[in-house]
């Protein structure tokens, strides 16, 4: 574990990261299933693993720095967004479940890869110069 890092693990600050990153997904796979119940349920899964994975290195924080969990749950996050994304775009269903104007699939794509990489890079800036 890096000692050197002013990262601190913290339940509010880590439940606020993981949730967050995944509460979309649980949203999308509840509106998805008047439409597509399987589709739904594979959302749904997606939502889930996101969120065991965060689960698995939250049980593992005596033995990994925070900067290593983030760097772990961040692409984590991201490939089942991407994965998410795909299923409801693949079924037909990714735009007509979306409120006000609606984000192509490929343009969500674009975001959560740049959202993913510019994280990974602030937390990795901010462990280097700490």
């Amino acid at each position: 574990m890096n000692e050197s890092s002013h990262m601190r693990w913290n339940l509010g600050g880590w439940l606020g990261g993981q949730i967050g990153g995944s509460c979309w997904m649980l949203v999308a796979g509840l509106l998805s299933i008047p439409a597509n119940p399987t589709v739904a349920f594979a959302v749904l899964g997606l939502f889930a693993l996101a969120n065991v994975v965060g689960w698995l290195i939250w049980r593992r924080r005596a033995s990994m720095s925070p900067y290593m969990g983030l760097q772990i749950l961040i692409p984590v996050l991201g490939a089942t967004g991407i994965a998410a994304v795909y299923v409801l775009d693949s079924a037909g269903i990714y735009e007509s479940i979306q409120v006000g104007s609606s984000v192509s699939a490929w343009k969500t794509y674009a975001i959560l890869v740049g959202v993913v990489a510019v994280l990974m890079i602030v937390f990795w800036r901010q462990d280097r110069h700490n």
